[in-house]
């Protein structure tokens, strides 16, 4: 019985892991360079895409408001502190799509409180007063959205939203498989 379940089961993860490769093949944001951005730090330093060149760089799109993205930090946490030593593998958490005034202090609040090791900028506001400019570059459909970029400057992989069925040490380990397959030049 065992056998006949992983002898079906065997197609099955071919069919989806080539579903997967087709939908990337198909992905228009994917190998393309990433849009420049120059944002502002918690202590007002300017930060710009050209700071991480030479590096894998993962960008995380997120929002104080936003549940999943909070559901996904702890995995991501996970994943910032095995690279923490890594020169060669940054993280960016850019805080977007905002809707209060105060969203810095509270940004800032919610990293403290939850003691997380990221490294956070603001989104620049666009022609209708809200912070989304990067986002909208990116042409992300949603929030949470972490972004692949290698050492050229070249989106090479991305994960948009968060996935309720897996564990955080699932949801970690994808994203640590995703850099490791950059590293391999993947």
């Amino acid at each position: 019985m065992k056998r006949i379940f992983l002898l079906l089961l065997v197609p099955i993860v071919q069919l989806l892991n080539a579903n997967t490769a087709a939908a990337e093949a198909q992905d228009t944001s994917l190998n393309r360079p990433a849009p420049d951005f120059k944002l502002k730090d918690f202590n007002g330093k300017t930060v710009s895409l050209a700071d991480y060149k030479g590096k894998i760089l993962i960008i995380d799109f997120w929002a104080t408001w936003c549940v999943p993205c909070r559901y996904s930090f702890p995995a991501t946490k996970m994943a910032v502190e095995k690279y923490k030593n890594d020169p060669n593998v940054k993280f960016l958490f850019i805080d977007t799509r905002e809707k209060t005034d105060n969203y810095r202090d509270l940004s800032k609040k919610f990293i403290a409180d939850n003691h997380y090791p990221f490294y956070v900028v603001f989104d620049e506001k666009s022609s209708d007063g809200r912070p989304d400019t990067t986002f909208k570059s990116y042409v992300m459909t949603g929030i949470p959205a972490k972004y692949f970029i290698d050492g050229n400057g070249i989106i090479r992989h991305k994960m948009i939203g968060y996935i309720t069925h897996q564990t955080t040490k699932q949801s970690a380990e994808d994203i640590i498989y995703t850099i490791e397959q950059m590293k391999a030049g993947k």
